[in-house]
């Protein structure tokens, strides 16, 4: 790899330390890159457009970073590599304080690309957007519980009364999905997870897919009337409001992101140290 796009969360690295570092490294070793900032308020239309010929996007920041970077570089089709300059970096490939030995293995082409599957959704045929994590239907305010039904492959699965509904990628089982009690997946696993929030039902269970399933959830109307108060949102962008009678259908994504993999720790190494296991060898 030559020409690199260095994507900086200045939010996370607000005296651009970790990106001079970077910036540094990549010049020694006669490496061509350009840089674009981004804050947690940056609109996607204030994004400068990407080098067509990069062959790999760094993108310095936590989760979230990354996966705004995935949305919005996904028809790009260029590997990522994410440094960890927030919290939990589950995403991301090192650490700050380890970012030219990570750097020095991708310059000596000492890593893998590995796929990781995305959905596409829409809402009653007209709003689309994509999801690296996950889709959420889920309550909004202080709403009571909203009513769901849930079919897959136009096959009625179950009418879910709770908080809402997640349905996960294999990348997003160790998001939203983990904290609302569902499974961890592998991230190459080609799955889709649905996964009740809060269910108000002892039958309520999460269900795993093939990553080929087409799943459709349809607004009910509850006790309270047509006002719903339910939203659906798209790895935690904008909430759309939804209203009874509203229709979400995901799918399978036919756009993947590329994620730069060093292979010094396995996926269940990494699930123990950054999750909190405290099982060890």
């Amino acid at each position: 790899m030559n020409k690199f796009c260095i994507i900086v969360n200045k939010d996370r690295d607000e005296h651009l330390e970790l990106t001079g570092r970077v910036q540094d490294f990549l010049a020694a070793q006669g490496k061509q890159f350009a840089v674009r900032t981004e804050s947690l308020d940056t609109a996607d239309a204030e994004w400068k457009p990407i080098p067509e010929d990069v062959d790999c996007i760094i993108v310095l920041g936590g989760d979230g970073t990354m996966i705004r970077a995935a949305n919005r570089l996904l028809k790009y089709d260029i590997p990522i590599f994410g440094i960890n300059a927030g919290n939990l970096g589950y995403l991301t490939g090192v650490e700050a304080r380890d970012a030219e030995k990570g750097l020095e293995r991708i310059c000596n082409g000492n890593f893998r690309v590995q796929n990781r599957m995305m959905l596409d959704g829409e809402i009653n045929g007209n709003y689309a957007d994509s999801a690296l994590n996950e889709v959420a239907i889920t309550r909004s305010g202080v709403s009571r519980m909203i009513n769901l039904a849930v079919y897959v492959n136009g096959a009625l699965l179950d009418v879910v009364t709770g908080d809402g509904l997640l349905i996960s990628t294999p990348t997003g089982s160790t998001g939203y999905n983990l904290s609302a009690g569902g499974a961890v997946v592998t991230p190459e696993a080609q799955l889709i997870l649905i996964t009740p929030i809060c269910p108000h039902s002892l039958s309520s269970r999460e269900i795993v897919v093939s990553g080929e399933d087409e799943i459709s959830v349809e607004i009910r109307q509850n006790r309270r009337g047509p006002e719903v108060g339910a939203v659906a949102t798209f790895d935690g962008r904008a909430a759309i409001e939804l209203n009874t009678e509203d229709k979400i259908v995901v799918k399978r994504s036919a756009y993947t992101t590329k994620m730069v993999q060093l292979d010094e720790r396995t996926f269940f190494e990494v699930l123990r140290s950054k999750l909190g296991s405290v099982g060890k060898e």
